[in-house]
């Protein structure tokens, strides 16, 4: 007997529903998201019961005729997007078209609307079905009724928290939309009270002082604009004395994500000037290009894929570290906050220093290194990011220089990353990313069926390909490669292909080389601390961590306190 059978379409559409909504601040974000998206410029808001039993919203925006009201409810039915492309160029709020579908799967819903049409239309739905129609005259714009959240499913509500916390959720999602969204005028009514009147055209400082009622004094301003990316908001000044737990919202193009990268960074910034992480407040808008970002990876859209996000990350890092040096009254120069030191051998080319005797110099120096062998009492399996983090800098642009104990480690950036990959893809199981949409290459049909030879070799390596209409879809790459530079690589092991096809038999070699000539870390490249914590951590859980593989070449010396005594004593 089969046991495996396609789910029935209403089983389908209550689990799309259980990802979309999870609790009643669920719904009120995809029912403001929707208002938004209308051009409403008058927003009501009432709230019943931690909106268990009511969460309404009534807005002027453009409404709904008949047909686009009837069509809203069925599952990804948009006006948001059309084609694939859009995915690229999203700048509304909406544009899965799941919302009123997922919402009328776990309520009872209730939707009056009317456009520019004469007569407005009502509507009753139940278990995402029409149960009740008629026209009705009303004044143009949407009010929609969300009453009984989960009152057919006992157990998903018997999960929901207690009124006190399921509201402060609410008040989190209203938040997050009233500090962008400054040019409507809000009223929120919570049990028949009113509990928030607050007037469109604001500034942000007075969004945040009427809302939060915080302390704008503890607050410092910033602005950054650099290659077409816009950075601004307010952060927490570094307070001691304070154990509430602050405010912490990050935005992008006006839409509230959780990005755990940026926050690092962000709180990484405070490490010197604060005890207590969990104190600080930041609110930061981010404007980007949309084809910059990926929005289709999560069905909240709470998660944002972004390109380049190490240089966005560093660009807040280094901004907010500055305001707080400023604040603090410690000089620039006083701390070494580039990590990068330039070596000046002007004194070395003096012609106080003979030709003979820098020679002598040299000689002495590279004796000394080859006698020196530190490597027999040296536990680098205790190297972490909290031994090394303030104790690392880069020389010349190609070497890390680690202070670590009694010892200087001294590592060719260049030749680490290669050990790196080279075990990450032929010695260890590759993790990968996945692609969210895939990427698109267009070739020849020799250059598909060429590829399409090795298709199993290059999904051992990380790359997830498919082929159809002529087109190379990549569905997946390695972990450490950037997404920027995987078409580049792809196009390399094809012309490599193409030129030595005879003499090659092992394609994870050719793939590796490939990933050597993109490699995201050269030399001359200025690396920043977090950079070179990653490649000391990922080079010392090597198997091999002295010599590259494929010329033997040296990747490390390690001082210890003997080699210096040795030199001072010559």
């Amino acid at each position: 007997m089969n046991t495996i059978r396609i789910l029935p379409k209403e089983v389908i559409n209550q689990i799309a529903a259980g990802e979309t909504i999870i609790r009643p601040s669920s719904v009120l974000k995809e029912l403001l998201e929707n208002s938004i998206d209308a051009n409403a410029k008058i927003i009501d808001i009432f709230i019943k019961d931690a909106g268990k039993t009511l969460i309404q919203l009534i807005d002027n925006g453009d409404g709904m005729n008949h047909i686009d009201a009837k069509m809203s409810i069925k599952r990804h039915a948009t006006s948001k997007i059309k084609y694939i492309e859009d995915l690229y160029k999203i700048n509304t709020k909406g544009f899965r078209g799941e919302a009123l579908s997922s919402i009328s799967m776990i309520s009872q819903l209730e939707i009056q609307t009317k456009s520019d049409d004469l007569l407005g239309i009502h509507l009753l739905i139940e278990n995402g079905k029409i149960k009740k129609e008629t026209l009705l005259d009303m004044k143009k714009g949407t009010r929609i009724s969300v009453k009984n959240i989960f009152y057919q499913f006992p157990a998903r509500k018997m999960f929901l928290k207690s009124s006190n916390i399921e509201f402060n959720h609410i008040i989190n999602e209203f938040y997050k939309i009233i500090l962008v969204h400054r040019n409507i005028t809000y009223r929120f009514y919570n049990n028949n009270k009113i509990i928030f009147y607050l007037k469109n055209n604001c500034s942000l400082k007075t969004r945040i002082i009427d809302t939060l009622k915080i302390n704008y004094q503890k607050f410092k301003s910033f602005y950054i604009k650099k290659s077409n990316i816009i950075i601004k908001g307010y952060i927490s000044k570094p307070d001691n004395y304070s154990y509430k737990k602050g405010y912490k919202l990050l935005l992008i193009n006006k839409r509230s994500i959780k990005n755990i990268f940026l926050h690092k960074q962000i709180i990484r910034s405070y490490t010197g000037f604060i005890k207590d992480m969990k104190t600080i407040s930041y609110f930061i808008f981010i404007e980007v290009n949309p084809d910059l970002l990926n929005l289709n990876i999560h069905p909240t859209k709470e998660e944002v894929q972004i390109e380049n996000e190490e240089f966005v990350g560093l660009m807040i890092y280094n901004k907010i570290k500055n305001i707080l040096l400023d604040k603090n009254k410690i000089k620039k120069n006083h701390i070494n906050d580039s990590n990068i030191i330039t070596f000046n051998n002007e004194l070395f080319n003096n012609k106080i220093f003979n030709k003979n005797y820098k020679n002598k110099i040299v000689n002495q120096l590279e004796l000394l290194i080859k006698n020196t062998d530190n490597k027999l009492d040296f536990n680098y399996n205790k190297i972490s990011d909290k031994n090394i983090c303030k104790k690392i800098f880069q020389f010349n642009k190609n070497y890390i220089i680690v202070i670590y104990n009694n010892y200087v480690i001294i590592v060719d950036q260049y030749r680490a990353y290669q050990n790196i990959l080279f075990e990450f893809f032929l010695k260890k199981k590759v993790v990968y990313k996945k692609l969210n949409p895939p990427l698109k290459i267009e070739l020849s049909i020799n250059e598909l069926l060429l590829i399409n030879n090795f298709k199993n070799d290059f999904k051992e390596m990380g790359f997830i390909l498919h082929f159809f209409n002529k087109n190379l879809y990549i569905y997946s790459i390695p972990k450490k490669l950037k997404k920027s530079n995987s078409i580049k690589i792809i196009k390399n092991i094809l012309n490599t292909l193409k030129n030595n096809f005879i003499k090659y038999n092992n394609i994870k070699k050719i793939i590796i080389k490939s990933i050597f000539k993109f490699s995201y870390i050269k030399y001359g490249m200025k690396l920043h601390e977090y950079q070179m914590i990653n490649i000391i951590e990922d080079l010392f859980s090597c198997e091999k961590i002295y010599y590259t593989y494929y010329n033997n070449k040296s990747i490390v010396i390690i001082l210890n306190k003997s080699f210096f005594k040795k030199i001072f004593k010559q």
